[in-house]
């Protein structure tokens, strides 16, 4: 499988086929970061790839268009929150521990919810509803149930190896994850056995059709083929320390060239862009080619998000990660260090330590975390994914009663 992805070219185009019946498949999301969206992309994309127009895939992001006000704007507060305010989501992450109080919340939400997601619904009439958010998990399903809409629903658990509580419910259909750590989760919160199933992290086709050649992607970057490259990225969000972190590799690590990427963090990008550089140095804001950028480095330096860890092992790129947001990504850090595909190092000057002693000429260390990472990396993830979906779309459809 891994062979026949690699080397496969990959049309992202509808190809015309002799099918007449269409399959409606509708994916939950809310941008709160990058994750989510690039995870959902990543499965519309295959669903394209492998079934061309046999399926319309519709990407809706619930909780900010089809949800009451004032909840829907709190998608729009994460930004703000993990990068000012984490003791925010240090709270909701310890009110997690406690699935009581949590159902409890949910159940009062649930009146001002429920409403505009049984609209969504409705005008869509979805073959299969697919969601990648903990927050579009447990209330859509309470409301496909209540309303005894009989439409299959998948959870695809972006979380790494630690997932939210509210990611999981009994009555979903179909509940696939990343790793055998969060299938073990998913099966105690109560998921029957035989619907987890362990697919990996989605991610683009780009990533699974091969990443390139490092010396053609350097050169077409504008960098210098034959000096080692690291790739810094705080998220989507331009999290944590970035701008410290990058000032202290160009003083200190001046056999490497550096590219940063600041996400939507407009602020840090300008503030990047107003240095004088002690060495190469290429700035990036929110990018689409993040493969090119991967296939150009020797070295990933990055916050603990799964999404940018599942490219890193596909690009085989070994990984520092200098932060994680409380909860779920702190058990990503373990996960990575644990199977020696990277280190975690929470200090600029750590981080430039580490670099000093990997690029050291024939350090032996640094080509073996890139073979543990490739050895984690599961690029067909977001084919499975869609092969598992569609399954689901083109069941025999029973009698459907829609009263609410």
């Amino acid at each position: 499988m891994n062979t026949l992805i690699g080397s496969m070219k990959i049309n992202l185009q509808p190809n015309p086929t002799t099918m007449s019946e269409t399959k409606r498949i509708l994916i939950l999301m809310s941008d709160t970061g990058g994750g989510h969206r690039a995870a959902a992309e990543a499965i519309r994309e295959a669903l394209i790839y492998l079934y061309h127009d046999t399926v319309a895939v519709t990407i809706v992001d619930a909780w900010r268009n089809h949800i009451a006000w004032p909840i829907n704007r709190l998608g729009a507060a994460y930004g703000w929150i993990v990068n000012k305010a984490l003791w925010v989501w240090k709270g909701f992450w310890l009110l997690e521990n406690e699935p009581k109080i949590i159902d409890t919340c949910l159940k009062l939400l649930y009146p001002l919810v429920a409403p505009g997601l049984l609209r969504l619904f409705r005008a869509q009439k979805p073959d299969v509803i697919v969601s990648v958010h903990p927050l579009i998990t447990l209330l859509p399903l309470m409301a496909l149930r209540r309303a005894r809409l009989d439409i299959p629903f998948i959870t695809v658990v972006t979380d790494m190896v630690c997932g939210y509580h509210t990611w999981y419910h009994p009555q979903t259909t179909l509940c696939l994850v990343s790793t055998e750590p969060t299938r073990q989760q998913a099966i105690g919160y109560g998921i029957a056995t035989e619907k987890v199933e362990v697919v990996g992290q989605p991610v683009a086709l780009k990533f699974a059709a091969g990443i390139g050649e490092k010396v053609h992607l350097r050169r077409k970057l504008g960098l210098d083929p034959n000096r080692p490259v690291v790739l810094l990225v705080g998220g989507g969000e331009g999290y944590g320390p970035v701008f410290d972190i990058a000032r202290c590799i160009a003083r200190r690590v001046t056999q490497a060239q550096l590219m940063i990427v600041a996400g939507r963090n407009k602020l840090l990008r300008r503030k990047l862009e107003t240095v004088r550089w002690e060495i190469t140095t290429t700035i990036f804001g929110f990018v689409d080619n993040m493969p090119e950028l991967m296939g150009a480095a020797d070295i990933f330096i990055t916050k603990a998000g799964p999404g940018s860890i599942s490219e890193a092992f596909v690009a085989k790129l070994p990984l520092i990660i200098f932060d994680y947001i409380p909860g779920q990504e702190e058990s990503n850090v373990h996960y990575v260090v644990e199977h020696n595909a990277g280190a975690y190092a929470p200090e600029p000057e750590q981080i430039a330590d580490l670099l000093l002693e990997w690029l050291q000429p024939g350090h032996s260390d640094l080509a073996q975390m890139a073979e543990n990472a490739a050895n984690l990396a599961r690029p067909e993830a977001a084919l499975a994914i869609a092969r598992r979906i569609y399954e689901q779309a083109t069941r025999p459809t029973p009698t459907v009663s829609t009263n609410a």
